[in-house]
């Protein structure tokens, strides 16, 4: 029986996965706020799929490898 957290990582894991998706496919963000902002949309949607991958393997993944990976995703994030 999964747990209120562990739905809610899910949820949001599966919609950094369709952003992350839609933005390397199209190469434009799907947030018209954010459009101007991001010079590099591809790395902008890598960096949420990686926060994807990284929020979706949350329960199995060690603390000290957990927050690195979920950090080079913002890091990505950020540069984009």
């Amino acid at each position: 029986m999964l747990t209120v957290v562990q739905a809610a990582t899910i949820m949001v894991a599966t919609g950094f996965v369709s952003i992350g998706v839609w933005t390397i496919v199209t190469g434009r963000v799907v947030f018209p706020w954010l459009r101007h902002s991001v010079r590099r949309p591809v790395v902008w949607g890598v960096g949420t799929l990686l926060m994807a991958g990284v929020l979706a393997m949350a329960p199995v993944l060690p603390f000290t490898v957990f927050v690195p990976l979920l950090m080079a995703g913002v890091v990505l994030v950020g540069f984009a």
